[in-house]
């Protein structure tokens, strides 16, 4: 009897033992696609130090801005009137110019250019003072330069331009005054023009049209010129004109 108890013992041993190093050899953890931790991303490398971008701290100061500068032209006929002369002799006429300058806002630095004509009418016969005697009618002639030419305006209106300039004239004058000119093969008679110095000062208003930025030119012009080498004495004319403004 015991010794049917000792084999019955020896079995049981016999049917545990490899089921207990199974049990204790298998682990979930070590099996694959099975964990019992939970897994984070991994931390990307850090970048290069030549492309590591740092961020400048704010300026104390608010950055400059440039001057902001234009351009306004303007092309213009008026009507001469010349003063303190003899209106049946001395007839209105028509000058013809053109101003263009750097535009910073409230005021232009520029200058200007022009041709001016005032009929003179000396009818059927005329004895002048050195004894001359002249007739017909013949254009007095007059190119200008305006340099410098500085105009104030007020330019924030919407629409109306204001404004206001002078300027040193250079003036060169001709009246039936002629030369010969001779070139490589031939002569010719040429009008001869003589310097006076003078002032112009203008005042006007620019009508904008549709806000565009071009305007419908309206202005009045007194003009100065002094002796100079045509004129015995000093004279003064006005000349109110139109045209058209571009700023």
């Amino acid at each position: 009897m015991k010794v049917i108890d000792w084999r019955l013992f020896g079995l049981l041993v016999a049917f545990c033992a490899p089921a207990s190093l199974v049990s204790a050899q298998w682990d979930p953890a070590t099996q694959e696609g099975v964990s019992r931790t939970t897994t984070t991303a991994p931390t990307a490398p850090p970048a290069p130090p030549d492309q590591m971008v740092s961020t400048p701290p704010p300026s104390a100061q608010s950055p400059k801005k440039g001057l902001d500068v234009g351009f306004t032209w303007a092309l213009g006929l008026g009507v001469p009137i010349i003063l303190d002369v003899p209106r049946d002799i001395v007839r209105p006429g028509a000058n013809l110019f053109f101003f263009g300058g750097a535009d910073f806002g409230f005021f232009v630095i520029g200058g200007s250019l022009g041709l001016m004509w005032n009929p003179i009418d000396f009818g059927s016969r005329t004895i002048l003072q050195d004894g001359s005697v002249v007739s017909g009618r013949n254009p007095l002639n007059r190119f200008h330069f305006t340099i410098p030419e500085v105009r104030f305006q007020i330019p924030g209106l919407k629409l109306v331009l204001p404004y206001v300039s002078g300027g040193f004239d250079i003036n060169f004058w001709n009246f039936r005054e002629t030369a010969i000119g001779c070139g490589w093969w031939y002569c010719a008679p040429v009008s001869v023009y003589r310097f006076t110095p003078g002032f112009t000062g203008k005042a006007g208003l620019g009508f904008n049209m549709k806000q565009s930025g071009v305007h419908v030119d309206v202005g009045f012009q007194y003009s100065f010129t002094g002796k100079g080498d045509f004129f015995e004495d000093s004279g003064w004319w006005l000349a109110p004109y139109v045209g058209v403004l571009i700023r």
